[in-house]
């Protein structure tokens, strides 16, 4: 798997990263996304077909296609069963799809759709290009090109309000309150929660939720702290609280996804002593699995 940041410098507010990998049975076969509070554009194309399931519903395979995905709130499994499959994915900050595509996020919180249901003809050509180019570094100024194109013709919409919301509420890791982000933003707490459903697609207090389990998730992933640690320095309630809010997330309780991955995550942190990462997406990578959060 290959990290890239964008090129084009109009594109950096916007884009958080950009992933490209191939996944196949005999190499990378499988990848595993925990919501992160961002949105995502993806392209992927190749022989095989590309498998997603969550928890509680049923796998969905496709293969190919531009995708718009919204605010998710449980882990997203994608693999190849044969054949081989190249995704581009562009990890994107939580209103960019409202921005780039004028769509109101509240339409694709929870899922993921195709572009070419919102912009067909457009869509179709970028798909074309990107798969018809041999290039992976020239596929990814295709892509950029298309997005710059949007900033410059100003059919994107800015919401600086939004933007600082967001950064708040990083910065506080999900625990700030509603009300205190309003006042932060000298507005009142409806206009704040009516425009960040309108731009993010969810409140304000579920994003808050999103960035605060994910950043108790990197840091029981990453380090050697105690859940009970974790769980005070994030803010839950008690232990049982954030035990159901992971069991929502992930289909399973902490001590079993622990368990599964306990001498991954051992040789991780053994062999990365400053592993308290920080950028909005990190990634652990084992055998023919990644886990992206």
């Amino acid at each position: 798997m290959i990290l890239h940041q964008p090129q084009q410098q109009l594109l950096r507010p916007f884009i958080k990263q950009v992933h490209q990998f191939t996944v196949n049975p005999q190499g990378l076969s499988s990848m595993t996304a925990v919501p992160t509070g961002n949105v995502f554009l993806s392209l992927f194309w190749g022989s095989g077909g590309y498998t997603t399931q969550r928890p509680n519903s049923t796998e969905r395979t496709a293969s190919g296609g531009i995708y718009i995905s919204g605010q998710q709130f449980e882990i997203a499994h994608h693999w190849v069963k044969e054949g081989e499959v190249i995704v581009i994915g562009l990890e994107l900050t939580p209103n960019a799809i409202h921005q780039f595509f004028g769509v109101p996020q509240q339409e694709v919180t929870g899922k993921v759709l195709p572009l070419e249901d919102v912009w067909c003809n457009k869509a179709s050509m970028l798909y074309r290009q990107v798969t018809h180019e041999p290039d992976p570094a020239k596929r990814l100024s295709l892509v950029e090109e298309f997005l710059c194109k949007r900033i410059i013709a100003k059919e994107w919409q800015d919401n600086d309000c939004i933007s600082e919301a967001t950064s708040l509420i990083c910065l506080s890791k999900g625990s700030i309150s509603v009300r205190e982000l309003a006042t932060s933003l000298r507005i009142s707490t409806r206009s704040l929660e009516r425009k960040f459903l309108e731009a993010v697609g969810i409140s304000p207090k579920a994003y808050c939720k999103v960035k605060q389990f994910n950043y108790a998730f990197r840091q029981l992933a990453l380090s050697n702290k105690h859940v009970l640690d974790v769980v005070s320095e994030v803010g839950y309630y008690d232990q049982p609280h954030f035990i159901k809010h992971f069991r929502k997330v992930f289909g399973i309780s902490p001590s079993q996804f622990f368990e599964e991955y306990k001498s991954f995550l051992y040789s991780f942190r053994k062999d990365n002593d400053d592993c308290f990462l920080d950028s909005m997406s990190d990634t652990l990578q084992t055998v023919n699995k990644l886990y992206v959060f």
